[in-house]
């Protein structure tokens, strides 16, 4: 195990590196709101508008707490049950055929990867107040 300070560093990196990619797509999705709704909509998502308002507010709030090291076990929790969902809706690779079923395989696995990264950052926690 890492000794302080240098652990809370490590944790307070893998927070800003596991919120990125959540607040990057709430921003891209507010931005572009009318591409998020034809993305929901493709994915069959129900109640489409609220579907995407909760989604954007929750990758932004979350990903906001994640970095700021407030409420980070149950934001990560949050993120890695959202994540999950999402992940089996959209990215069905076995559903698909050929470089299609490919690059949505890829895809599946990395989410897999942050989710898992998700469950370790709420099971350790914010680490100290480093930030």
């Amino acid at each position: 195990m890492i000794a302080e300070p240098g652990f809370s560093i490590v944790v307070l990196a893998a927070r800003v590196l596991l919120a990125l990619p959540y607040l990057v797509s709430s921003i891209e999705k507010s931005l572009h709101f009318s591409a998020a709704l034809e993305e929901f909509a493709r994915a069959r998502v129900p109640l489409l508008r609220l579907a995407a308002v909760a989604t954007i507010a929750l990758q932004f709030v979350a990903s906001i707490c994640l970095i700021a090291g407030w409420f980070v076990s149950e934001m990560a929790v949050a993120l890695a049950l959202f994540t999950l969902v999402a992940t089996l809706r959209v990215h069905d690779f076995w559903n698909m055929e050929g470089e299609e079923r490919l690059i949505r395989s890829r895809v599946f696995l990395a989410n897999l990867g942050l989710v898992g990264g998700l469950i370790l950052l709420a099971a350790v926690g914010p680490g100290s107040k480093v930030l």
